[in-house]
């Protein structure tokens, strides 16, 4: 059941649920506390401007995916600071970041755009790209020291078959390049891994991924392992991780990686929000926000 006031989505938990949904109104309320600005200033070096454009964003995405409004406002929030703390918009064109309602909970989500712009960041990746291998494509490779990928898709009209499996190529950028195949079977693995793999709202369900980006994202975070990383990349694979309620372990993200001496990061924002330099909106500025946003869902 679905209640207007004043202009924002209210969403009215069932009949003799006491568990508290979230509402545009007290995800705000919430998101101005002083803690959770201190971390969004944090998150965006300082950055005011940021800061309002990323809370606008956020309010726009939830009005976009009404299922949000049913899970609980801290879960709900939780994962909107954990895309603040990589930078990513919320929105559901980029493919950087989801977050997903299972059920009463929001998980954030790692998308395969996602984890390009981590590696980009690293300052030692020039390029990455990846295709799905199809049935009737010809398609060879060869792994070792002269390591070969060959890929001819099917002739546009002609029927390409079922997906049989996908792969990832990093270009360095000192031109030397790296690629990782993965079969369906092995796909499937990881996917079984997945707590959340039978969920309606899992972007591992077919009816959300028709072009296969799951396994370009599964294929790619295998890939990474030989890649040059740095801890934003390593943290954002775990929330990732976390979101699909896979076991880390399993799936270290760490792993090897290429060259040690492309392994310094850049600094990155500290999480201790003690270190933010904070200055609360106005009342003024948060006036303004919120009529911005009225007019914006009217």
């Amino acid at each position: 059941m679905t209640n207007e006031t004043n202009n924002h989505n209210v969403t009215t938990p069932n009949k003799g649920s006491n568990k508290a949904v979230a509402t545009i109104d007290n995800i705000k309320i919430k998101m101005y506390a002083k803690d959770n600005m201190a971390k969004l200033t944090n998150y965006f070096n300082g950055n005011k401007t940021e800061v309002m454009r990323f809370q606008s964003a956020a309010f726009d995405y939830i009005r976009a995916v009404p299922k949000l409004l049913d899970t609980s406002p801290d879960s709900l929030l939780s994962a909107l600071i954990k895309m603040a703390q990589f930078k990513f918009l919320p929105s559901s064109v980029s493919g950087e970041a989801y977050i997903i309602p299972y059920g009463t909970e929001a998980k954030f989500q790692l998308g395969y755009q996602g984890i390009i712009t981590l590696l980009y960041r690293t300052g030692k990746i020039s390029a990455i790209t990846g295709n799905i291998v199809y049935e009737n494509d010809v398609f060879e490779y060869e792994e070792g020291l002269n390591a070969i990928l060959r890929h001819v898709p099917t002739k546009f009209g002609q029927d390409k078959g079922k997906a049989i499996g996908c792969y990832t190529i990093a270009k360095f950028s000192d031109g030397t390049q790296t690629f990782k195949v993965m079969d369906e079977k092995s796909i499937m693995t990881i996917k079984a891994l997945s707590k959340a793999k039978n969920s309606p709202d899992s972007p591992w369900n077919s009816s959300k991924d028709p072009f296969n980006w799951m396994w370009l994202k599964t294929c790619l975070i295998q890939h990474s392992k030989f890649l040059p990383k740095t801890p934003e990349l390593v943290q954002a694979i775990e929330a990732d991780m976390d979101g699909e309620g896979m076991e880390k372990p399993l799936l270290d993200p760490t792993g090897p990686a290429t060259n040690k001496i492309n392994h310094k990061a850049p600094e990155t924002p500290k999480d201790d929000i003690r270190d933010a330099e904070f200055t609360e909106p106005s009342e003024e500025e948060k006036a303004e926000i919120l009529r911005q946003e009225n007019e914006e869902s009217n």
